[in-house]
């Protein structure tokens, strides 16, 4: 199903955020990156399909900026930020076991989503 959304930190939109859905049951990642307007649009991890599966998802957020112009890695691969600049988001997004964000993606709803970090 289509999901989008916009990222904000205490209502101001943030750019060059990874925005991550992990399926809680069964499903592909969906991943996306915000725009100038925090503004995201997901796509399944192997890129052939936008979206993301149905179901209940945690949400998880990195902040790619942080690393210029380098590719974020895949799924369990660490990136050490601490020569580079501070990251925006509090490490309780980072990663599915302690992210405070969740969302149920659902076939009868347009799945537009607004994910406040605090």
């Amino acid at each position: 199903m289509p999901v989008e959304g916009t990222v904000t930190l205490n209502g101001k939109p943030l750019d060059r955020i990874m925005v991550e859905f992990w399926p809680e049951s069964r499903g592909q990642r969906s991943i996306g990156e915000t725009d100038a307007n925090g503004h995201f649009v997901l796509w399944t991890d192997d890129g052939k399909r936008r979206g993301a599966s149905l179901g209940s998802h945690l949400i998880t957020l990195k902040d790619s900026a942080v690393l210029g112009d380098k590719f974020l890695g895949r799924a369990g691969e660490t990136v050490d930020m601490s020569a580079g600049r501070k990251s925006r988001i509090p490490n309780q997004y980072t990663t599915p076991t302690s992210t405070k964000l969740s969302a149920q993606v659902e076939a009868d709803s347009k799945n537009v989503f607004v994910l406040e970090v605090e």
